[in-house]
């Protein structure tokens, strides 16, 4: 069994000190003139903030890196980048999205990793001035076991379990079924469709292959997003998103009740969204061996057959689209 906790640094940019910036700069031996410069960057900032016609008095920024900029991502990546390891845990970073990784068959294991990593963590916080949102941060264990782990604390309180969590805009399940994240991801798409709506609609007067350039471009990667971890999902669930791009591609072709899915995805030249999906895992797994990322690097390897429900069972994943 796998229990993973997703933690939330408030205002992360925001709050990244300066001067240990700069240090770390040093440390990380940046040439000094380019040091020199990203410090003049940071330092002697002000904002004001208008309302209406009302404008504030100016205050000075003492803290934090231009979230937005070009910048900003990478010199927050270098402040975090030597957040600490340990050895009976995995730890993934993206900017300021931070998730602890532990699998055991036992569960005061799991849960005496996790607390040590963190105590690791909370430690690193305070020193460097990050602050962690603890309520805000969850626990999600992927088991098919109704207990509980013993609790995971940070700062003196508990990290609070949930049957879902979120990371880089994934829905995780405890039982890693991926509804939650279809259903999100099909209601997603039908804010975006509603606001398309006029230029795809019935009634719009763009051309088809406009329409279908808007769909491939733009609403498209909406629906396959990060598709490789969950397309191996049950066929009744990846058929909510199967339905939703038929019903886009007979919106833009006006089509009649008689017109079959297949021949307009033909005429078109759009696949069926399993064989999309298919297509981009196909590509993201044979580029695994380049990837740099060392837990991409450490994961075990094992061929997809009929009985196994992990990602590139995908791969093998027939389909006839309804």
């Amino acid at each position: 069994m796998s229990l993973e906790t997703a933690l939330s640094i408030q205002k992360a940019f925001d709050r990244v000190w300066i001067n240990g910036l700069t240090f770390k700069l040093i440390t990380f031996k940046i040439p000094h003139p380019l040091i020199h410069l990203i410090h003049s960057y940071l330092t002697n900032r002000s904002f004001r903030i208008r309302i209406n016609e009302t404008l504030s008095n100016e205050h000075s920024v003492s803290a934090g890196c231009p979230q937005g900029s070009l910048l900003g991502t990478l010199l927050f990546n270098l402040y975090i980048n030597d957040i600490p390891d340990y050895s009976l845990t995995k730890i993934n970073l993206y900017v300021d999205d931070t998730a602890i990784h532990a699998t055991y068959k036992n569960l005061k294991t799991i849960s005496f990793a996790l607390n040590k990593h963190l105590l690791l963590l909370q430690n690193f916080y305070d020193k460097w001035k990050i602050s962690i949102n603890v309520e805000k941060s969850t626990a999600i264990i992927f088991t098919k076991k109704q207990s509980l782990p013993p609790p995971i604390i940070m700062y003196n309180t508990q990290i609070s379990w949930s049957q879902e969590a979120k990371y880089l805009g994934i829905i995780f399940d405890t039982h890693l079924t991926w509804k939650q994240h279809i259903y999100y991801v099909r209601d997603k798409f039908r804010k975006i469709m509603f606001k398309l709506y006029p230029l795809i609609g019935r009634n719009s007067h763009l051309s088809i292959e406009n329409k279908v350039l808007l769909y491939t471009a733009v609403m498209c990667p909406i629906l396959a997003y990060a598709c490789p971890v969950w397309g191996y999902a049950a066929k009744t669930n990846i058929n909510i998103l199967d339905t939703l791009q038929n019903s886009l591609i007979r919106m833009i072709v006006k089509a009649i009740r008689c017109m079959r899915n297949d021949d307009i995805r033909n005429a078109l030249k759009i696949k069926s969204f399993k064989s999309h999906i298919q297509n981009i895992a196909i590509n993201f797994f044979n580029d695994l061996e380049a990837t740099n990322n060392i837990n991409m690097q450490n994961l075990s390897q094992y061929t997809p057959n009929d009985n196994t429900k992990r990602p590139r069972r995908i791969l093998l994943d027939s389909y006839n689209p309804p």
